[in-house]
Formats: structure tokens, sequence, C-alpha cells
């Protein structure tokens, strides 16, 4: 039993977050308060615990450990997963019937130019590497750490310098030949697509789109586990308030609302921050392109790309 207290007061140690209530306010509309300052519990003006109303619920806001963060990520991986097979192979689910029903309403054009923008990033990636492989490119990295010496010095000393001079014409003329090559691929891209019509350019398309699917479910499940081990009881803040994430899910958005309040604070600073996987690449646009696509590349790579 000496154990179980010190462990817990070890971790009341290093403990933070934030008191909430929900219940009826002055008027008897029901809303929810976080404690002043969003740090801690409800006081009194001498610094002692407000004592909770006969009709108030109070609940304790709190980060989720690095364990339930790495199983809310496993959680949302699984859900990917899921989508991902569903929108891909299975043609009566909701997943792959949404997709189809996104692309039906694409002209050629559209369709053709919803693939490119989809793309976009592998053939800058890939024409990157293409200009890095040139004998002229072999000391990009002898540049990259020339450039760094004049981070640091006035800016208007800095542009007068010759030596910085020669290496931003360097900087530019690589950023130009990367630009050339990506739109070199993006031609032959879209000629291909132009060339084996429709029914070939629908099927990269679902591919792709398939991939935005699985990685909305990702983000989905992720915030909403991740919120689901934020909330715990008042009392005894190593319980969980909500049986399940499902059952936080199917309360009021009002609720959710400042639960979502009540944790942003700790969530965005560095130590959290830090912490919070993110998606890569799958926060595409939910609408078909409208205009043919612009490339850009990345003046300044890293030779390990």
């Amino acid at each position: 039993m000496a154990n179980i207290k010190a462990r817990r007061k070890l971790s009341d140690l290093y403990k933070k977050g934030v008191e909430v209530r929900f219940g009826p306010n002055d008027t008897g509309e029901v809303e929810g308060r976080v404690a002043p300052g969003g740090q801690g519990a409800f006081k009194d003006d001498d610094g002692k615990p407000l004592p909770l109303g006969e009709d108030d619920v109070a609940m304790w806001i709190q980060p989720p450990s690095p364990l339930q963060r790495e199983m809310a990520l496993r959680d949302a991986q699984a859900a990917r997963a899921r989508a991902l097979i569903r929108a891909k192979r299975d043609e009566n689910s909701e997943e792959h019937l949404s997709v189809l029903a996104f692309l039906a309403d694409m002209t050629d054009e559209t369709l053709i130019e919803y693939v490119m923008v989809s793309t976009q990033d592998d053939r800058s990636n890939e024409a990157t590497r293409e200009v890095l492989a040139l004998d002229e490119w072999q000391d990009i990295t002898a540049y990259q750490d020339a450039m760094r010496q004049f981070d640091e010095m006035d800016p208007a000393e800095r542009d007068e310098n010759p030596e910085y001079i020669a290496l931003m014409e360097k900087d530019e003329k690589f950023g130009e030949q990367v630009r050339q090559r990506t739109n070199e691929l993006a031609d032959a891209e879209r000629d291909v697509l132009t060339m084996r019509g429709r029914a070939e350019t629908e099927k990269r398309a679902l591919e792709k789109r398939a991939e935005l699917v699985g990685s909305q479910a990702f983000m989905r499940e992720y915030e909403q586990q991740m919120l689901f081990y934020a909330v715990r009881d008042a009392d005894d803040t190593g319980v969980l308030f909500f049986e399940s994430a499902r059952e936080l899910a199917e309360q009021d958005d009002a609720i959710r609302e400042v639960i979502q309040e009540a944790l942003v604070p700790f969530i965005t600073d560095g130590s959290e921050a830090k912490n919070s996987p993110g998606v890569a690449s799958g926060s595409e646009s939910s609408e078909p392109p409208k205009k043919p696509e612009t490339s850009e590349a990345s003046t300044q790579p890293d030779a390990s790309e």
C-alpha cells in the first residue's frame, strides 16, 4: 500500500490539467465552465477548493500519457487501414461509393488535373533527386554549409557579400533546374493520362482518393481517442471519466467543445506538441481542382533527400 501511495505522489508531482464543471448557471441554462486561468481546480476567494454544486458535474482534463498517445496512434492506424480497404475493395461500402460519386461528377480534364495535383509532391521529389544526381550538384552539402554561416549576419551586410551573392545564384540555379524538370515530368504524365483514357485515369484517381479517405479516418479516430484519454474523474484523476471513446463521441457537441477548449493549452505547448504525430500529405482538398497545377521546388533541399 505504501508503494501505491508513493507512486501516486510521484504522479501528482508532475500532474497538470484543469477542472471543468457542467451545470446550470444563474439563468438556469446548462453551461460548461473551465477553472479560471485554465489550470488547476476551482477555488474560492481564500484559495480553498470550491464545493461542487448539487446539480453540477465535474471532470478533470489533462494531456494523455505517452502510452495513451501510442494506443491512440495504433487505433487510428487500424481505422485508416479499415477505411482504405473498404474504399478500394468493398464496392458496396460507404467509402467506396462516396469516392465513385466524387469522381463521377468530374469532366475528363478535371479528372486528369485531380490526379496531377495528387501526384505533384511525387514529381517534385523525383525531380529533386534527378537534379541532385547530376555531377554539377555533387557538392550540394558544402553549398548548404556555406549558406549557414550567413544566417546570423546582418541582412544589409550579408546581401553585399560577394560569397553570399554567388551562393544565392547557385541556389536559384538549382531551384530553376528542379522546377524545369518537375514541369517536364508533369507534361509527360499528363500526356500518358490523356492517352490511356478515362477508365484508367479513374482507377488512378480512385487510388488517390482512397488514400485521402484513409487519412481522414485516421485523424477522426486519433482525435477521438486522444480526447477520450484526456477526460478524467475529478476526484480520482487516475480514472477515465467515460467508459469508451464512443460514449464520449455520443455526448452533446457543447460538452465536447468545452473539453477541447480546456485541453488546448496543454497540447499546444512545446512539450506536448512534439508528441503529436501528423498525417503528412493527407490533408488534400475534397474539392476537384479548378485550374492546372503550378509546380514549385524548394531551392534549399536537404542532401539526404
